[in-house]
């Protein structure tokens, strides 16, 4: 036997009161973040955490380093500036202190000067300390003295001054209103000839010094080997193409020898060319063109 089948009631045909209807949606669920993913997070905190405190303590450390390389700075700037005023005060008590006084003056260097002339001279270096004396006020003492070329000043402390001279040494005789004279390259008169230097004798119109034929002359006895200067007794200049030279021991005999240039060579050309001839000869050796040098013979 079926049963019947039940049928849904209607409340709204049945007559029964329709049940009230909550029209707000319920709240959404909450639902909380995985474990694993929580513990990432905590994990990644805690190494910003760590990775501060990394840095702050090495910004600590670092300036704390900087703080005593600073000190370190400081207090080697303070000894050196101690060491070096302490240094500053010996020096300056060195240089003026009595006891680097001069108290002697020496004087080396020196044929045709006077010692006591000089030391006279530099009378005012007396007491002076030894490192404050200057060659400008050496220099200045001096200029009475025409014939010292140079000079060095020596210290020997506690108490010696010694002065270093070189004089001028002479190249020449130059007969002035009929008294010789000897003069140096430069043209300065050194003093009176004795005859016993063994110079040549440089024949020229005027002053040395505004002579251009002395210049001439000069210009070809400081080019001539020291064995041939030793040799000339005269030398005559024209003009600095022309100059002319006689040897002594060699009576009548006349080189000419051109310009200053080529000296070494023209002195071996000479040489082969004298010792053919006898020094009565009266010959003229023409080496101013040294490659094709000339002898005449006879009067000239």
């Amino acid at each position: 036997m079926k049963r019947p089948q039940s049928r849904p009631t209607n409340r709204a045909t049945s007559g029964l009161p329709s049940a009230p209807v909550d029209k707000k949606r319920a709240p959404a669920k909450k639902f909380s973040a995985p474990k694993r993913t929580q513990k990432l997070q905590n994990k990644r905190l805690i190494n910003i955490r760590n990775s501060e405190k990394r840095k702050n303590f090495s910004l600590a450390a670092e300036a704390k380093r900087f703080t005593r390389g600073s000190r370190n700075k400081k207090l080697a700037l303070g000894i050196s500036a101690s060491a070096f005023g302490a240094l500053l005060l010996l020096v300056l008590a060195t240089i003026f202190t009595p006891l680097l006084a001069v108290q002697k003056i020496e004087v080396t260097g020196i044929t045709r000067l006077k010692e006591k002339s000089i030391v006279n001279a530099l009378i005012s270096q007396l007491g002076k300390p030894l490192p404050t004396v200057s060659s400008s006020d050496i220099a200045k003492s001096l200029e009475t003295f025409p014939l010292i070329e140079s000079f060095s000043i020596i210290s020997l402390p506690p108490h010696t001054l010694r002065i270093q001279i070189a004089e001028r040494q002479p190249i020449g005789v130059i007969q002035v209103s009929g008294t010789n004279y000897l003069y140096d390259p430069a043209g300065v008169r050194i003093g009176i000839a004795n005859g016993s230097e063994n110079l040549p004798v440089i024949a020229i119109q005027g002053v040395p010094e505004k002579s251009k034929e002395f210049k001439a002359a000069i210009d070809v006895l400081l080019a001539l080997p020291a064995d041939l200067l030793q040799r000339v007794a005269e030398i005559d200049a024209k003009s600095k193409d022309d100059v002319t030279l006689r040897l002594r021991g060699y009576a009548g005999q006349r080189i000419i020898w051109g310009d200053g240039s080529n000296s070494v060579l023209k002195s071996r050309v000479l040489d082969a060319l004298i010792a053919n001839q006898k020094k009565t000869d009266r010959v003229t050796f023409d080496v101013s063109s040294p490659n094709a040098p000339v002898v005449r013979y006879g009067n000239f």
